[in-house]
């Protein structure tokens, strides 16, 4: 009986300690997804070379070195943003010496992201469709990924004369007064096609336009120092036309 009682304490010990084994490790996961991201001092090089801006996709070539080994590989799909100088609609951030992420800005706002890394003597790069939240979180937030479209002036008009599909005429957006003082009117034409749209304004919003290219802008309200994005309207093909991103929540 004492051997049995003795080798039911031990079994109970042996399952207390890896019960708390399992806690520790939960817990130090949690802390390190919270833990905010330091970059680390790299082990190589990361040269991105963009060629082709002028297509409606770019080529983008990564050389990538650590030590004495170098890979070198070329994207020909990617679809980026226009308007802007290379360096400001990427950045580069490397979360551990041989590692290493690239984002990318594209045309509708979206991003692209592509990671170099090393696994023993082969490097290798690739295209991420879904990178970690905290990777694009720190991109974005810290390293201002996107900022460059996003701090374009805010304006209460924007006219501008472009050329879609045959069509030559003057793309026209602009804020107007609406039925009360909660609501203002968005105006909207281009070749001969006018429409508008009423946007609900929440008590202390101020409405804004933002231009992100001749044919392409957004309509949004700013509240509170944020900027909250409700319409999107651009001309495509010689056609005029919007999409709703959100409702106004009052």
């Amino acid at each position: 009986m004492k051997v049995h009682y003795a080798a039911m304490a031990l079994l109970l010990a042996f399952t207390a300690c890896n019960n708390k084994g399992a806690k520790t490790g939960d817990a130090a996961t949690t802390t390190d997804e919270e833990a905010p991201l330091q970059p680390a001092r790299p082990a190589g090089t990361m040269e991105v070379s963009i060629k082709d801006r002028d297509k409606d996709t770019s080529s983008v070539t990564f050389t990538f070195s650590i030590d004495s080994i170098r890979y070198e590989r070329t994207y020909k799909d990617l679809p980026l943003v226009k308007g802007f100088p290379d360096t400001t609609i990427y950045r580069v951030f490397w979360d551990e010496p041989n590692s290493v992420w690239i984002g990318f800005i594209k045309p509708n706002r979206d991003t692209r992201y592509y990671h170099a890394s090393q696994d023993g003597r082969q490097l290798k790069v690739l295209w991420v469709p879904s990178p970690p939240r905290k990777i694009y979180t720190y991109m974005e937030k810290t390293l201002g990924l996107g900022d460059v479209i996003r701090q374009q002036p805010r304006v209460s008009r924007h006219e501008k004369n472009i050329q879609s599909g045959l069509i030559l005429d003057k793309f026209t957006v602009a804020l107007k007064p609406g039925a009360n003082k909660s609501a203002a009117n968005v105006y909207m034409k281009f070749g001969g096609v006018e429409r508008n749209l009423q946007m609900e304004v929440p008590e202390g919003g101020k409405p804004y336009i933002q231009a992100y290219a001749d044919d392409y802008v957004i309509v949004g309200v700013e509240l509170g120092g944020e900027l909250e994005e409700y319409y999107e309207i651009k001309v495509v093909n010689g056609r005029i036309g919007y999409k709703q991103l959100q409702t106004v929540i009052k």
